[in-house]
């Protein structure tokens, strides 16, 4: 089942399109790449689809219940968070469960057995075990380490860390929970090579949809499984791997190149 179905979506800048008629659609275990020139509008798709700019046209379908996360280029806000508080606030939803499955023990402690609380408890505990159980937060842990930050580094607030760290715990917020849709905006960026492999294995086990951007193109081919391409205004999506995409788009340019110059040499004669 699709975790998103995305059909001619629109986004409009300066009353221009950015691009048009864009469609696609992600399943569990997907990893598309989006691919382009600078400006082609692939960091503004990543953010549409997390809801954070507005879309002209074309729907959105969701798998219900979808939980999405985002990875980019924008730093933290600095809010007096330690390292470990950052990181699981990218599991906001996963936080409150627990509180409400420990609100709801009690009360069912308190000898409340009503259906809907037996409901609402069943509900919450099936929702924590979707994204790991009561382990997500000690996965979230293993993110950071993954990452490349030591044990002392997690209780550290955020205003201590230089922007290139900042930038890698951001990435491990958008990890940390586990999500059905994972949104990544160049997540290489400011890695080493140990933490750029561990990253390839994550995402090549992660239960879920991935769309990413990223100029690594060695990391692309290790990741990708599929390309929508933003050009122009346009879109074309290749199911296959980045290099197969790169050697089809070099020879349909060239059979555009041999084209023209044929069409060219018509004219001459005429």
């Amino acid at each position: 089942m699709a975790v998103l179905i995305a059909a001619n979506l629109r986004k409009e800048h300066s009353g221009d399109p950015l691009f048009d008629g864009v469609s696609f659609k992600v399943e569990r275990g997907d990893r598309l790449a989006l691919a382009g020139p600078n400006g082609a509008g692939k960091t503004t798709l990543l953010r549409a689809l997390m809801g954070e700019t507005e879309l002209q046209g074309g729907e959105l379908a969701w798998e219900k219940g979808a939980r999405v996360a985002l990875h980019d280029q924008r730093p933290p806000r600095l809010n007096g968070q330690t390292l470990r508080e950052y990181a699981l606030s990218g599991a906001a939803d996963l936080v409150a469960a627990e509180r409400d499955l420990r609100r709801l023990e009690e009360a069912m402690a308190s000898g409340d057995h009503a259906p809907e609380t037996l409901r609402r408890y069943g509900e919450t505990q099936a929702r924590l075990e979707h994204a790991g159980g009561y382990g997500w937060r000690d996965r979230a842990t293993s993110v950071l380490r993954g990452l490349g930050f030591r044990d002392p580094d997690l209780e550290r607030e955020l205003e201590t860390f230089s922007g290139g760290e900042l930038t890698r715990a951001s990435l491990a917020r958008a990890l940390a929970g586990q999500p059905d849709l994972l949104l990544l905006d160049e997540p290489t960026n400011h890695l080493d090579m140990a933490s750029i492999e561990w990253l390839e294995q994550e995402l090549s086990t992660l239960d879920a949809a991935i769309v990413l951007v990223a100029h690594d193109r060695w990391f692309l081919e290790s990741v990708g499984t599929a390309v929508l391409e933003l050009e122009a205004g346009k879109s074309v999506y290749f199911p296959g791997k980045w290099h197969v995409w790169r050697q089809e788009k070099a020879a349909r340019l060239a059979m555009q190149a041999r084209f023209a110059e044929r069409q060219a040499e018509d004219i001459e004669r005429l």
